[in-house]
């Protein structure tokens, strides 16, 4: 089938009618002419419903709005209460909860989270926690774009000695507007986000459905602590893999029973809206909520791991990295020096840079030394620098080069380093010695 014939069996399928021809640019098949509308009046538009130049996402939701149409008639005030939420306005259910701080979240009480230190994670001032809004989705796909919607939209927040938890579930495309407004109640300037993977995936799509509602993005500019990215630092040599549900299950020691998929969430909604039939509502709801709690325990238990060195779970050159970067050297030595099991060689490295960075010369240069007998090319580099600018020591600056030439490293670097200590020692031989007069 030639690409004529798909676009004709598209058409069809979307119940839209051919472009009529206009001009040399018609004969050309799949070609608008965009133009054509700033030299001539508009045409009269067919009789159709279906414009000639519709959208593919107004297509798209016209052929969802014809599969509904077949579907067995709903009562949504029925599905609000077996999800013992309520109907809050046209094409949107909302589900609230509330649960005590000293609820556990597998082991973890949701009341840590009020000691851990945040600091580090919030760009160095502890937030406020009544300040902190846990947020997550349930989307229609991955690939992000306009195309994509997001179907549950669940918030969290931390008031006085309780944790509330809100989710909206659309059960139309028109509630997408009511639902996006009814959230802004709970978004406000003073707020800091939290989530996982959040930065990447979540607030950009939000920003672009709120575009979409001619509404300004309230995300835009708040503070956003992303729970991923502290994670894959701290475990990501530890773990397989850094998915939430790992972090749950090794962290929060909490293993979800009779779980949906999240490959399997987007097909419960489209089956929902196609068909009317709520099975599977409930779960992508219940998934979503423990999604939330999650946040809350694991941002409670990565403070503490950032904050308390020691953690014999995390991984150490991790967590120091990630605070050198930061501009927090000493909390990054502290991390490496309080690791109770033996240093790999580049934690190694990263500590005795940290001690050369403090010019603390007489704890980086055994570092080196131990690394360089272990045929570390970077330590003998780091050991012929020190004795050459350092300790003035050129016959040492010197035999760690020809080390370095024998290991293999850059030959035509290396023979210009030589070089020039030969030279700086001949100069240093030749000048006569100093004597007190």
């Amino acid at each position: 089938m030639d690409l004529r014939e798909r676009l004709r069996a598209l058409e069809t399928r979307l119940g839209v009618g051919a472009p009529a021809a206009r001009g040399p640019l018609a004969e050309r098949p799949g070609t608008l002419d965009p133009l054509a509308s700033r030299s001539s009046p508009p045409s009269t538009p067919p009789a159709s419903s279906e414009t000639p130049h519709a959208s593919l996402a107004d297509r798209l939701h016209r052929l969802a709005a014809r599969d509904s149409s077949a579907r067995k008639p709903v009562d949504l005030g029925a599905l609000a209460r077996s999800l013992r939420g309520e109907v809050c306005a046209d094409g949107v259910v909302v589900v609230e909860q509330i649960l005590p701080s000293s609820h556990r979240h597998g082991l973890v009480a949701f009341e840590r989270i009020r000691d851990a230190a945040l600091e580090f994670f919030a760009g160095g001032t502890e937030p406020d926690r009544e300040s902190l809004l846990f947020i997550d989705t349930e989307t229609t796909g991955l690939a992000g774009g306009t195309g994509t919607v997001a179907f549950v939209l669940g918030l969290a927040r931390l008031r006085g000695s309780n944790v509330e938890v809100r989710q909206y579930l659309l059960t139309s495309f028109a509630g997408e507007a009511a639902m996006l407004t009814h959230a802004l109640e709970w978004i406000g300037a003073d707020t800091h986000l939290v989530s996982f993977n959040g930065k990447s995936f979540d607030a950009p799509l939000l920003a672009t459905r709120y575009l979409l509602q001619l509404r300004r993005d309230p995300l835009a500019g708040l503070p956003h602590i992303d729970l991923l990215h502290r994670t894959r630092a701290a475990f990501a040599r530890r773990w397989s893999d850094c998915r939430l549900q790992t972090a749950e299950q090794s962290l929060l020691k909490l293993h979800r029973s009779d779980d949906i998929p999240g490959h399997l969430i987007p097909e419960m909604w489209t089956t929902w809206l196609r068909r009317g039939d709520a099975t599977g509502l409930a779960g992508v709801v219940e998934h979503n909520r423990i999604d939330l709690l999650s946040l809350i325990a694991l941002a409670a238990v990565l403070g503490e791991t950032y904050s308390d060195p020691g953690n014999e779970e995390a991984d150490p050159l991790g967590l120091a990295r990630a605070h050198r970067r930061a501009g927090d050297a000493d909390g990054a030595r502290r991390h490496l020096e309080a690791c109770a099991a033996p240093l790999s060689d580049e934690a190694r490295l990263e500590l005795a840079a940290l001690h050369a960075r403090e010019k603390q010369w007489h704890k980086a240069v055994p570092l080196w030394e131990e690394l360089a007998a272990r045929q570390s090319a970077l330590a003998m580099e780091r050991l012929a620098i020190y004795h050459e600018h350092r300790s003035r020591d050129l016959d040492a600056a010197l035999a760690w080069t020809e080390r370095l030439v024998r290991a293999g490293g850059d030959r035509a670097g290396l023979e210009r380093r030589r070089t020039r200590l030969v030279q700086r020692r001949e100069r240093a031989a030749s000048q006569p010695l100093q004597t007190d007069s």
